[in-house]
């Protein structure tokens, strides 16, 4: 945490003295006041508003009204500090000046209090949480190339959590799962380097972070704002992928854009070592890779957004097979022979519709997503999986900014593993949950999430788990 923080530290002090030394000798528009040049290039009038412009008096005065509004500081507003869109404002202007030249840093704090409170493995409450940090850099901005970018994500996590209470497919919080489940680590868990070498194409490379890369699909489905459990957050999609796509991943590939910036779809080639807390390079690529494309179609309704996602990832490790035909018994050692199988895939398709949305904000809306995925069956945890939620945001008057949900699943585990495997915990079965949570706004930058979820473990001996719980979301 310390050798963490003393990094981030001596970069933002080494670029913001380089920045104080450029701007010494050169004067730098504030964003939030353009010139009166720059307004009037900006904003063209119509003929007719022209000539009754040039019909006033050429006062000071109506100079000064004739100008725009500055434009909104993104950290800071200019009421008081429970109004800022960040809790730390912007750091004196040093947070906008940073932002002029290509660098800005996020800092975010996120605290759970959850429990079984019924059924599961264990009851027990637990109390953890973390801190991420998020360094995004613009290379033209500071001064190098266009269409240069480095993005880095750092967590740390501490205190404890109810993974392993709720059950090892339960997956109740998913921001305890990073850097590693249940451990107190700071780590870089993401760093992508990117260049765009045109509005709609982009190669990147480096260490990815995955719960990112999803969130770069889904912008809307945020791990911090809205579903804590990772199966509903990722479309009931999470048990047919993760014997083999790991927390963070070494990984490059293309990735295309649409002209709005969203993510339209994508082919990156990664290696299938989990890299979270370590940089992944002595071992890349020596147990295997994997590849993932993916593709957007839109598909809007009655003028209301909505879109197919298709995604295909396979593998070319090799992993311990859970039907019992693939083992053996050498009987001249006396040595039991584990049975192998190569090359698992999962295929999913995700369906989004924006079923309302207010035409005056359109922030406002209730949104459906229903995800779908197969797998190859052993060696994966589960064969199929399957959910659908609905999600909301301002919908009652005055809380234009609270968001609510609520959704299922279910996971069909593999049957080698629930048959040939039934001395893990009494016998395994398919999984099952449901999952709501409603997001209140206390500040811009606080933000208190209720959260209740029924879990069916994958152990036959376990009733079904009754989890409770809040989370805390700071923004710095």
């Amino acid at each position: 945490m310390r050798n963490l923080t003393i990094t981030v530290a001596t970069i933002i002090l080494t670029m913001g003295s380089a920045i104080a030394d450029q701007t010494a000798h050169k004067s730098v528009p504030s964003p939030n006041q353009a010139s009166t040049a720059e307004q009037k290039a900006a904003s063209p009038k119509s003929a007719d508003q022209k000539t009754a412009d040039d019909a006033k008096p050429d006062t000071k005065d109506h100079d000064a009204s004739a100008q725009s509004a500055p434009p909104p500081n993104k950290y800071q507003s200019k009421g008081n500090w429970l109004t800022w869109p960040k809790m730390t404002g912007d750091w004196g202007g040093a947070r906008t000046t940073l932002a002029e030249h290509g660098i800005e840093l996020d800092l975010r704090l996120t605290q759970s209090y959850q429990g079984v409170a019924s059924g599961g493995k264990n009851t027990n409450f637990a109390y953890g949480g973390k801190l991420d940090y998020i360094l995004n850099i613009d290379g033209k901005k500071l001064g190098l190339w266009e269409g240069f970018f480095v993005t880095m994500h750092a967590e740390t996590q501490f205190g404890d959590s109810i993974l392993g209470d709720a059950g090892a497919f339960s997956l109740p919080n998913t921001v305890m799962l990073w850097p590693l489940p249940n451990q107190h680590e700071t780590a870089i868990t993401g760093l992508l380097v990117e260049q765009a070498l045109s509005k709609n194409f982009v190669l990147a490379a480096g260490k990815i972070n995955v719960l990112d890369l999803w969130t770069m699909v889904y912008p809307r489905r945020g791990a911090f704002d809205g579903f804590m459990n990772t199966n509903m957050l990722v479309g009931g999609a999470a048990i047919p992928w993760f014997r083999f796509v790991n927390l963070s991943v070494l990984g490059a590939g293309g990735l295309v854009l649409r002209d709005d910036g969203q993510l339209q779809g994508g082919v990156l080639v990664f290696d299938l070592n989990n890299s979270t807390t370590t940089t992944g390079i002595p071992e890349l690529f020596t147990d295997g890779g994997g590849v993932l494309g993916l593709w957007i179609f839109l598909l809007d309704i009655a003028d209301k957004p909505g879109g197919l996602l298709l995604v295909f990832v396979g593998g070319t490790q090799t992993y311990i097979s859970y039907d019992k035909s693939d083992w053996g018994l050498d009987l001249r050692d006396r040595r039991l022979l584990v049975g192998k199988k190569t090359g698992p895939w999962t295929a999913a398709i995700f369906y989004d519709q924006v079923l309302w949305e207010n035409p005056d904000n359109k922030k406002q809306n209730v949104w459906f997503l229903t995800g779908w995925s197969v797998s190859s069956g052993n060696p994966n945890f589960a064969k199929w999986s399957g959910s659908a939620s609905v999600e909301a945001t301002g919908l009652l008057p005055g809380r234009e900014k609270d968001k609510a949900g609520v959704g299922s699943l279910y996971n069909q585990l593999t049957s080698e593993l629930k048959e040939d495997f039934t001395f893990l915990g009494g016998g395994l079965q398919d999984t099952w949950g449901t999952e709501v949570y409603y997001n209140i706004e206390i500040t811009p930058w606080m933000h208190l999430t209720p959260n209740l979820q029924v879990i069916q473990n994958q152990n036959k001996v376990d009733d079904p788990g009754v989890i409770v719980g809040f989370r805390a979301v700071i923004n710095f």
